[in-house]
């Protein structure tokens, strides 16, 4: 275990607890340490590191720091070494506990800092117990804030009890409810699994014996409905022979003219709604050795990815570049923007494929638009698509799903990577069923 780690850009420090510590700090301590510079990240570790290794032996007389060190495992990565950057957990394993004040550790200072609120605040109510829980995770999305804080609501409205006095009865209850008034069971799942999350946010941090939603499933359906497939190759042809492409039309809600190229890019690489809109001119690299690449990356300040296999170079098929996306790269870049596609208004989640999702959405459906009504065809659907093409391809799955970004299926999978070689090569074996329109002069 490393004691630095990144999530979203910002260094975090983290440290394992030796066993007989657990009940009293959990199994893993983190704590952000609010900078983006490797610099001070190490040393403001090294200083915590050097503290809580104190502290462990103090509080266990009979073990000297040495045998702690070894005990706790951990690793420092080298200036060299490529941080991991891991998805912040939604059922989080520890509390973070403070430091004693007579050995201070270092923390930068924050305008507005919240109180810590006492184990009867937390306990008394779930509303508490939601707050302790976002105090120790900062770094979620504001819209996973928005729907636990939703799901907080309706929980409170059918079952009134405080945490410290729920029993399993009444979270089957909550589940049986919802499933009674129709709510998708991935819905259903996923509000369970936020009542876990806090529930076990309480376990960990000493303030709850147990955990009595931890494993509760919601049943599966006999026969799994489809929610989502791909795009047939004469729903492609509505799509991209749309007034978008072969009127100019331009939409209020679709940012210009990502309207014109989100779509192709989707189809041409299978990659997400959120990784696309939040291209930067940058991102496009006519890398000398390999030709056009795409980089999908949480490097600036306002990107994010879904999982650390997100991260990825993906070479632009020769079709995307006969339609002039480079031409229109080079356009972007003359005029000195940032953003690839700048003309999207990110909505109040800060996502920059908000706004377009929506207008998509109904263009599609739209009779003037697409004119697809079959509501399994989302733009999701683009990437089911080019998986299915990847497959026609013959191409192997360990290839295409470095392409898409998807996180490996085994262990032996998860070691080493795609070279970027195979990955044109692999790129220049997909056929695409539409030929795009080009779009630049």
């Amino acid at each position: 275990m490393a004691y630095l780690i990144t999530h979203h850009g910002t260094f975090w420090f983290q440290i394992r607890v030796p066993k007989p510590l657990v009940p009293v700090y959990g199994t893993i301590i983190r704590q952000n340490l609010q900078t983006k510079d490797r610099k001070t990240a190490q040393t403001l570790a090294y200083r915590l590191a050097s503290h809580w290794l104190e502290r462990f032996a103090t509080e266990r007389p009979n073990i000297s720091p040495d045998s702690v060190e070894a005990e706790s495992a951990p690793t420092f990565p080298s200036s060299t070494d490529q941080v991991a950057s891991p998805e912040p957990p939604p059922n989080p394993t520890v509390a973070f506990p403070e430091p004693e004040s007579e050995q201070p550790t270092p923390r930068i200072r924050q305008k507005h800092a919240r109180k810590k609120p006492s184990k009867s605040e937390i306990t008394d109510t779930l509303d508490g117990l939601y707050e302790y829980w976002r105090q120790l995770n900062p770094g979620c999305a504001p819209s996973t804030f928005r729907e636990v804080k939703a799901m907080v609501r309706e929980f409170n409205r059918i079952v009134r009890k405080n945490p410290s006095n729920l029993e399993r009865t009444d979270i089957t209850g909550f589940r049986d409810r919802l499933l009674k008034k129709g709510s998708a069971r991935g819905t259903v799942a996923k509000k369970v699994g936020f009542i876990s999350t806090l529930l076990q946010t309480a376990v960990d941090g000493g303030l709850l014996p147990y955990n009595v939603a931890r494993g509760l499933r919601v049943p599966k359906p006999k026969v799994q409905l489809q929610r989502r497939r791909a795009i047939t190759k004469e729903e492609l042809k509505r799509i991209f022979s749309s007034p978008v492409y072969t009127q100019g039309k331009r939409y209020r809600g679709g940012g210009g003219e990502a309207e014109v190229w989100v779509p192709i890019l989707a189809l041409a690489t299978g990659a997400r709604l959120e990784e696309l809109c939040q291209l930067m001119v940058e991102d496009i690299v006519n890398d000398p050795e390999h030709g056009p690449l795409m980089r999908i990356t949480d490097e600036g300040e306002q990107q994010r990815v879904k999982t650390m296999g997100s991260r990825r170079h993906v070479p632009l098929h020769s079709g995307v570049i006969a339609a002039g996306f480079l031409d229109y790269v080079a356009e972007v870049q003359e005029q000195g923007y940032d953003w690839l596609f700048p003309d999207l208004e990110p909505d109040h989640d800060g996502r920059r494929g908000g706004n377009f999702s929506k207008w998509f959405a109904r263009y599609l459906r739209s009779p003037k638009g697409c004119n697809i009504q079959d509501q399994r065809v989302v733009f999701h659907s683009f990437r089911h698509t080019f998986k299915s093409l990847a497959r026609e391809a013959g191409i192997p799955e360990e290839v295409h799903d470095a392409l898409t970004g998807h996180c490996a299926s085994s262990v032996g999978r998860g070691y080493g990577h795609v070279p970027t070689k195979v990955l044109v090569e692999a790129m220049a074996k997909l056929e695409l069923p539409v030929t795009f329109p080009r779009l630049t002069a």
